[in-house]
């Protein structure tokens, strides 16, 4: 009889599971490859699993749950459960909310939210939920982006479940703590994560934060930067380089953290997924950590001169007629200082009607912005050096500015930004500012655009250049074999090596003897720029410099050497100057001629007509390859 009633236990037993698993089977595998695949799954499997009585799906999003969403799911809100500067409620009290949202931990869930609008929404309840003890928890590929993309069933209805029993089993090696961090920074098996912004990691205070900045050490990766295009999580293959390539393995316990704990969620759902053992999220994140006076931070000395969209729309509402508005931060004038931004690129208006210089410009630009034209600071084809300081200045006042305006440059290519941001500031323009990530980030943000032309008004120029930030031809000469000083080649492999001279109009090839290859600083490879063109963590800049020599012993002020960086003519040589510039770094100079102005001798004759088998040649001008030594090969 015993034994009747046993089985008959053993039996229902196992038609429960069977009955539970046939429920959490239904919830498949958006992604195969990764490690912890379950933890993804796909619309279709949530769809198809629509009324299971075990799967509770969660909208983690902050608002439009009233308006719309995935049929029969829940609102939780994340910030229902935590208070910013102090991390997540205490377990008794979370315990009583998720009872009273009808949750308890044997429940299979499915969380979603508006991916890249949501912060991380549904990684920070994924991640509070697997720290509470609950183990089927899911996030939906692609979110609710995807899934109203995909043109899926939605509904109205509010839907709340009757109140149930949570009990929480804490795991606290799921979160992460300032004292944890503060006693493992630095050591080889830890490694975090910021997933902020670029303007939030080198030092903006965005959101309240008591200092700005990052903790030393922490590898940035902005939490934008995980999702496809259609809102899905990258491929396992992509993500696992990213993280890897930044020192981010399996082998380490890490961490993430971002402003308080919800973009870090989201890192901690991909650590998790990419079968990271040792995972964390610090929830308490910057709002805690820049509070605590005896915690380092470390920020980028001049970080003020790289802007962000929002700041740059705050400069335009604190100008406008009648203005109440409150400045930028880090902007100390009053209303009526003059401030310019400029769009630039190669090319008049001309050339554009043409079809010969981009016309970007003339597709869209910010409200107010004016076309800089990089030509008229140039002395023009077959050349483009600099122009020399007097006529520098009349150019700069021909655009409309003085040594006090305030002045914005961007452009969709960065090396032009760059470029234009160093001729200001070596000009004696007090205050310019580089929009990253440019007119693409503008338009992300929503702000204002136009197409109409706007025409600078001409002043006079009277500031002085500061001829401590170039080193002209004569200067590099004198200097390329000094000991004390580094020539840092930022142009391709191939120009630093002699295969190619970069340019049909130069003839010479090779480098400037004794020249470390610094890297392309814009190679599509990105040493110094992310994918999406905006500028690379200068954090992982300067670690790549020290890897090659060029060294700081006081990263807030100096190299240990002088360093010269140099390009073809100037442009490359810029972005990399702006680094150098955003660490403080004083010693440091621009080659604006770069390698056309050292590999080449140009020999003036009027009646000289262009050669086409001469490279090189124009009207007036022929080069003679002869001149200054260089070097080619492999160093």
């Amino acid at each position: 009889m015993k034994r009747k009633v046993l089985f008959a236990l053993t039996l229902m037993l196992v038609l429960t599971l069977a009955v539970s698993d046939v429920s959490f089977a239904k919830l498949l595998a958006s992604q195969p490859e990764f490690p912890k695949k379950k933890l993804l799954v796909s619309a279709d499997s949530v769809e198809n699993s629509l009324g299971e009585k075990n799967i509770v799906i969660i909208d983690a999003r902050t608002s439009g749950y009233d308006t719309s969403h995935i049929p029969g799911a829940i609102n939780i809100k994340f910030s229902d459960y935590f208070t910013a500067g102090s991390g997540l409620l205490p377990v008794a009290d979370l315990n009583s909310k998720l009872s009273a949202a009808g949750l308890k931990r044997s429940m299979t869930f499915v969380i979603y939210d508006n991916t890249t609008a949501s912060f991380g929404a549904a990684g920070r309840i994924f991640w509070m939920l697997e720290y509470l003890g609950c183990r089927r928890v899911h996030v939906l590929d692609g979110g609710w982006d995807k899934w109203v993309a995909d043109g899926r069933a939605v509904e109205a209805t509010v839907n709340t479940l009757p109140a149930n029993k949570f009990k929480a089993t804490v795991k606290p090696a799921r979160k992460a703590t300032k004292d944890s961090i503060a006693k493992k920074l630095g050591t080889e098996k830890f490694a975090i994560v910021d997933s902020r912004t670029d303007e939030e990691y080198i030092g903006w205070q965005l959101y309240g934060e008591a200092r700005g900045g990052h903790i030393p050490g922490a590898v940035q990766i902005p939490y934008e930067w995980f999702f496809n295009s259609d809102k899905t999580v990258m491929k396992y293959s992509e993500l696992k380089t990213m993280f890897e390539s930044r020192g981010i393995t399996r082998k380490k316990e890490v961490t993430a953290y971002c402003t308080v704990g919800i973009r870090s969620g989201f890192v901690y759902f991909l650590y998790r997924l990419m079968g990271y053992r040792k995972a964390s999220n610090y929830d308490v994140s910057i709002a805690e950590w820049s509070a605590d006076p005896s915690l380092s931070m470390e920020k980028a000395p001049n970080f003020s001169t790289i802007v962000y969209p929002s700041w740059v729309k705050a400069l335009i509402d604190y100008h406008a007629p009648d203005s109440t508005t409150a400045p930028p931060p880090e902007y100390p004038y009053d209303r009526d200082h003059k401030y310019l931004i400029f769009e630039t690129q190669w090319g008049s208006f001309e050339d554009m009607a043409n079809g010969w210089a981009d016309d970007s410009y003339l597709n869209g630009h910010i409200a107010g912005a004016i076309h800089s034209n990089s030509d008229v600071y140039e002395n023009g084809y077959p050349r483009w050096f600099l122009l020399p300081d007097d006529q520098l200045k009349s150019a700069m006042g021909n655009m409309g500015i003085t040594a006090d305006t305030s002045v914005v440059v961007y452009s969709n290519s960065p090396i032009f930004a760059a470029r234009l941001w160093w001729i200001l500031k070596y000009g004696g323009v007090e205050d310019v500012r580089l929009l990253n990530g440019g007119y693409n980030e503008w338009v992300a943000a929503g702000y204002e655009v136009e197409t109409a032309i706007n025409e600078p008004v001409a002043v006079t120029y009277e500031g002085t250049p500061d001829h401590g930030l170039i080193a002209a031809t004569d200067y590099v000469e004198t200097n390329y074999n000094n000991a004390d000083v580094i020539l840092a080649d930022v142009r391709t492999y191939d120009e630093y090596i002699g295969l190619v001279s970069g340019y049909s109009y130069v003839v010479n090839k090779g480098r400037i003897p004794a020249a470390i290859w610094a890297f392309n600083a814009d190679n599509p490879d990105r040493e110094y720029l992310d994918g999406d063109g905006s500028l690379r963590s200068y954090a992982d800049v300067r670690s790549m410099w020290e890897e090659l020599g060029i060294q700081s012993t006081d990263l807030d002020t100096e190299f240990d050497k002088e360093v010269i960086f140099y390009c073809g003519s100037g442009y490359r040589s810029s972005l990399a100057f702006i680094y150098a510039y955003l660490m403080g770094c004083q010693n440091v100079r621009n080659y604006s001629d770069g390698w056309e102005g050292w590999s080449t001798n140009y020999i003036e004759d009027p009646d000289y007509v262009a050669d086409p088998n001469v490279p090189g040649s124009t009207d007036g001008w022929i080069q003679d390859p002869s001149g200054r030594p260089v070097e080619t090969g492999a160093p």
